[in-house]
């Protein structure tokens, strides 16, 4: 059996009390929606705050693999390989002339 790729999480400052403190963790999986999962799993306090209860992204945070966002990608289905990094970005919003956007 081979073992899944363990990759580094960057865990954003806002989200960190609810990773005891974290600002780094190490999750494997063979795709960033397994690693999520498994950080979830470890800090529940973060259930919620990065995948939906669908399991999917949820609007609020980007993610990334190295440089790459995986939205660009496959989504949480994005394979991860070696060694590599997932950053966890809250996404701002702002309102401009009145309308609420997300970028």
């Amino acid at each position: 059996m081979i073992d899944a790729p363990v990759v580094s999480i960057h865990i954003p400052p806002a989200l960190r009390a609810l990773a005891d403190g974290r600002e780094e963790v190490t999750a494997s999986g063979d795709t960033v929606g397994e690693a999520l999962q498994a950080l979830e799993h470890v800090y529940p306090a973060l259930a919620g705050r990065i995948l939906g209860r669908n399991g999917q992204l949820q609007p609020s945070v980007d993610v990334y693999l190295g440089a790459v966002s995986i939205r660009a990608c496959d989504g949480i289905a994005t394979p991860i390989g070696g060694e590599e990094v997932i950053s966890i970005v809250p996404r701002t919003t702002r309102v401009v002339a009145g309308e609420i956007s997300v970028g």
